[in-house]
């Protein structure tokens, strides 16, 4: 048996085309048929038995993301999505719009009555939604199921209205405010007549379609409450009771809510449930929940680096072909691979979801990311000119703002059939064929644009233009072809004198990237009085490049001390290459200094550049870089990398001819070279770093010789700072050296600390330990006393238990008296006391320990030792104590912070691993 529409073989006793959807005549192929099997539970389609032919693939069967990831569904699944898309479609969009009504509705009245509101959503929502049952009872006919009828259907979801959170609310708020009124002693009204509640005004369309017993229940619910509130049949307590309940219920989601269990899901499920029965409808089945857990698997393994994005995209696709749930996956692939997002949409649409999907990118961008209020729209976008433009970042977001304008329009823009601008971030967009009354606008000289068939689509018929976009793919070719093609129409028909043919041609040609085109739209929309389309046309010549156009602008805008002048003169700056590519070096000369003479620093950059490479006039490299000096105090940032690419090729060429010197004037000719490769250095010019490591030892150890020691401090920091370990280490040893001006222990602690840290290996760590123990162990103690006192005055200069300089006198005088006399100390010999009582007021220093000039360490506990033969030591336990022996050296009352760190400054800087007892 063949269909009589599309030709497809069908099995025997078929009802309607797995391929088309067509009825089969009925009669058609029983005389072949064979007897009718017992009935069995409906399943997927079966395999052709051997020798028969396979049935066709049903549209819908087989779709590619990005052209390599394969999502084949079930012949079962790719049926139901066929039959399932219209409903999901159109009930998604009166869900989305009935949310929104009621939501505009609430801005403008309040609720006086909850349960009667509540009633009234439900009218509206049952009403709005009687297209769809009239679409499923027209489905059934068309597969003669013609038994069943609107108000059957309404029947079969008694159960599933009544479990809504709309039906609750209504019988939940009726019961409370009965009990309250009970308990208030309120007498009711049953006026029935005199209700003026705040409702939608519909109620007169509601027909008989709604099932009686539940109108009944709502009717019930109203009539029980009597008048609305009006402050003049109710207490005061009860209208706050009745408006704190109203305040609590979400009306405009309990209204989406039901229509899309109710009117759309639920509804389907009965019709599938009655083709499946009674027709050959294969029963579908999913996967849902394994194809969930396995999405957050693909998803977890891939923030973990076990997976990478193809094996992840591959294992979303696949969770397509079974799950139910399928906006999560779509929600993962375009959060995956948001270039993805014009298959994803495809697969979307083919089971009706693509609303639901648009709603849930565009909530994405605008509440998560913010979209629109953080959008960054270019300096020349005319601040002068009003447009409203809608912003958008991505493709996703794009194709989302599509569908909701053409499915959800009033809601987007407040009206039917709006025509609408919108903004384009950087990025390639897919632009579908059927796209309407739209301007799209490139936002970024990095936006372009894929055409859904370019030359078949009557783009201009349907109302979508371009703005500063390229193209590509097959687009790309099409926009060059009509580009070159409209500007030879409109420059014929400007010759003929014909204004009207030319200007739509020279549009045209904007569109598809012409400067020209657009200068010429221009001049002939203001000879015409269209004076905001023409400044529009030639905001566009001057981004394209037609430097006529930004001058024009820039003089308007600076005569009418508007801010936004300076990029349009930036952009006839700009416009002064196309003289340089025609090879007109002299008039490009003469623009770009009429340009710098307004201060445009890109006027000085490109001049600098013809300056720099000879075009038009000798080379003078000073002179260039002055230009570019220039250029980059006038705030043009592009200036930087010419900088930075002259500066080093100056520092190469003093380095050269301080390979041919000797003695001073080599010496002097490399720290040329040095500057210029700082200068190199600043503007992040690429092999700078490694000059100034180089050069910055080579210069550090010449002033080292020389002794002087700031210089070479000063060369080896720089060296640091780009990432030298060398100039690390020699900066630690000078500063570690005591004979030398820049001798500094704690900062040669601090250095070798940090080369430690960047040490690659254990062993480079331990060397750099061993190097610093050995020439701290070559310092004479009083100088690692000094630098112990003045790394105390740096980083403990508000300690509260240890005593220096100029803190010393009252504490000091207590622990001569406690200790300090008795041990034979000149209190003049003392240059540190610790009290370890911790008293901040009387007592201070009765306990403790001193350290004098020459290293000496004596403790209350009657210890007296040179710190020479004192090792490493730690706290613990409120104890000080010698690492290697285990002697105490002092006992505290309670534990500071500042303890700790005077222990690790000494033994840092002063006391030495292998002491000599």
């Amino acid at each position: 048996m063949f269909c009589m529409k599309c030709g497809t073989k069908l099995p025997d006793h078929a009802k309607f085309c797995f391929n088309c959807g067509a009825k089969v005549p009925e009669g058609l192929g029983e005389e072949e048929a064979a007897p009718a099997a017992p009935e069995e539970p409906a399943m997927e389609t079966p395999a052709p038995a051997p020798g028969e032919e396979p049935l066709p693939d049903i549209p819908g069967s087989h779709f590619t993301v990005l052209g390599k990831y394969p999502v084949d569904l079930p012949r079962a699944t790719a049926l139901y999505n066929q039959l399932w898309a219209p409903f999901n479609r159109e009930g998604t969009r009166i869900a989305v719009l009935a949310r929104h009504e009621i939501d505009r509705h609430l801005k403008e009245h309040a609720v006086e009555n909850p349960v009667e509101f509540s009633a009234q959503v439900l009218k509206y929502c049952m009403t709005v939604c009687n297209p769809l049952f009239e679409q499923a009872v027209d489905l059934l006919i068309d597969h003669h199921i013609d038994y069943v009828t609107k108000q059957d259907l309404w029947d079969r979801l008694d159960d599933s209205i009544a479990s809504t959170d709309l039906v609750k609310a209504m019988l939940e708020d009726r019961a409370a405010i009965e009990a309250y009124e009970k308990d208030l002693a309120v007498e009711k009204m049953a006026d029935k007549a005199s209700w003026r509640g705040g409702g939608f005004g519909i109620t007169g369309a509601i027909t008989g379609t709604i099932k009686a017993s539940l109108m009944n229940t709502a009717q019930d619910a109203l009539s029980s409450l009597g008048r609305s509130v009006t402050g003049q049949s109710y207490s005061d307590r009860l209208e706050d009771f009745i408006r704190e309940r109203s305040a609590k219920r979400d009306y405009p989601a309990m209204a989406y809510d039901f229509i899309n269990e109710v009117c759309l899901s639920d509804l389907f499920a009965e019709v599938d449930r009655l083709l499946v029965a009674e027709c050959d409808l294969p029963r579908v089945s999913f996967e849902t929940d394994r194809a969930a857990s396995r999405c957050q698997n693909l998803l977890a393994r891939l923030a973990d680096g076990k997976i990478g994005k193809a094996e992840a995209m591959s294992g979303l696709c696949s969770c397509l072909e079974v799950t139910g749930d399928t906006l999560p996956v779509y929600q993962a692939l375009l959060e995956l691979e948001p270039s993805a997002a014009s298959d994803v949409f495809g697969i979307a649409a083919a089971e009706g979801a693509e609303l639901r999907l648009a709603q849930s990118v565009w909530a994405r961008c605008v509440s998560a990311r913010n979209i629109p209020a953080d959008f960054r729209y270019p300096d020349w976008k005319p601040s002068f000119l009003r447009r409203r433009m809608y912003p958008v970042c991505g493709p996703a977001m794009l194709l989302a703002l599509l569908i909701k304008l053409r499915d959800l329009p009033q809601i987007v823009c407040g009206k039917e059939n709006p025509h609408v601008d919108i903004a384009l971030a950087a990025g390639t967009y897919w632009i579908p064929a059927e796209a309407r009354d739209v301007d799209f606008w490139g936002m970024d000289e990095r936006v372009v644009l894929d055409l859904d068939h370019p030359e078949a689509t009557a783009w201009d018929a349907q109302h979508v233009h371009f703005h500063l976009v390229k193209f590509t793919g097959a687009a790309a070719a099409w926009a060059q072809d009509t580009q070159g093609q409209s500007l030879r129409q409109g420059q014929a028909a400007l010759l003929a004198g014909d204004n009207e043919r030319a200007l739509p041609a020279f549009r045209l040609a904007a569109e598809m990237g012409s400067a020209e085109g657009a200068w010429q739209a221009g001049r002939l929309q203001a000879a015409a009085g269209q004076k905001e389309d023409a400044q529009w046309s030639l905001v566009e010549a001057a981004v394209l490049g037609k430097r006529e156009a930004g001058w024009a602008l820039y003089q308007t805008l600076k005569a009418n001390k508007n801010e936004q002048c300076a990029a349009y003169r930036r952009l006839a700056a700009e416009g002064g290459k196309e003289l340089e590519a025609q090879g007109k070096y002299a008039e490009a000369l003469d623009w770009y200094k009429k340009l710098a003479a307004e201060g445009e620093g890109a006027a000085y950059f490109h001049l600098g550049q013809m300056i720099e490479q000879g075009r038009g006039v000798k080379v003078n490299k000073a002179m260039a870089a002055a230009c570019y000096d220039k250029a980059q105090s006038c705030g043009y940032e592009a200036a930087g990398p010419a900088i930075g690419a002259l500066a080093f090729a100056a520092g190469q060429q003093w380095e050269a001819k301080a390979a041919a010197e000797t003695g001073a004037q080599a010496l002097a000719d490399v720290q040329q070279a040095w500057q210029n490769y700082q200068r190199a250095l600043e503007e992040n010019h690429p092999g700078a770093a490694e000059k100034i490591r180089v050069l910055g030892i080579l210069l550090g150890r010449a002033m080292e010789a020389q002794g002087e020691d700031e210089e070479a401090m000063d060369y080896y920091r720089a060296a640091m700072e780009a990432g030298s370990q060398k100039a690390l280490l020699q900066a630690a040893g000078l500063c570690a050296d005591a004979h030398r001006a820049a001798f500094d222990l704690a900062e040669a602690c601090r250095l070798y600390r940090q080369a430690v840290k960047a040490a690659e290996t254990a062993e480079a760590q331990t060397a750099i330990r061993t190097e610093w123990e050995s020439r701290k162990a070559r310092m004479p103690l009083e100088n690692r006393i000094d630098g112990l006192v003045a790394a105390l005055e740096d980083q403990m200069a508000k300690a509260n238990f240890y005593y220096f300089g100029e803190k010393l006198s009252m504490p000091l005088e207590t622990a001569m008296k406690a200790y300090g006399r008795r041990a034979g100390v000149n209190p003049g010999d003392v240059v540190l006391l610790c009290d370890s009582t911790h008293s901040l007021f009387w007592g201070q220093g009765e306990e403790g320990f001193l350290i004098t000039g020459d290293g000496r360490f004596i403790s209350s506990l009657g210890i007296r030792v040179s710190l020479d033969e004192l090792g490493p030591v730690k706290y613990c336990d409120e104890e000080l104590v010698e690492i290697a022996t285990g002697t105490v050296l002092a006992r505290f009352k309670g534990e500071q912070e500042e303890d700790q760190k005077f222990f690790r400054l000494l033994n840092d800087l002063v006391l030495l691993p292998q002491p000599g007892k």
